[in-house]
């Protein structure tokens, strides 16, 4: 397995400051390198508007440190991650992750 895409894994959070501003802020992990594949893609209707999305699949050396409350960012573009599915006994992880809709 070729790991030849390099990709960003933020965790994210929100912030409220004295006066009840919400914000998000992101708060780098790590850098890795993966191997993506795309898997799917769609289009749904919310709020009366039509969003794209795209779902990917990302094959990572195995680590502890992933939840499904993280991002990755690759080539600029924002992944939420969806699914990571850890195979005991393998050296490798995956990482379903959708591209698109709000963030």
């Amino acid at each position: 397995m070729t790991l030849n895409e390099l990709i960003t894994v933020y965790t994210k959070a929100v912030d409220q400051d004295a006066y009840g501003t919400i914000s998000g802020t992101r708060t780098k992990l790590a850098d890795m390198y993966a191997m993506v594949r795309p898997l799917s893609g769609n289009e749904r209707n919310a709020s009366d508007q039509t969003e794209g999305f795209a779902n990917y699949r990302f094959h990572i050396l195995r680590r502890g440190d992933l939840a499904e409350a993280k991002i990755i960012v690759w080539n600029g573009v924002d992944y939420n991650i969806k699914f990571i599915a850890d195979v005991p006994k393998s050296r490798y992880m995956f990482i379903e992750a959708e591209r698109g809709g709000a963030q």
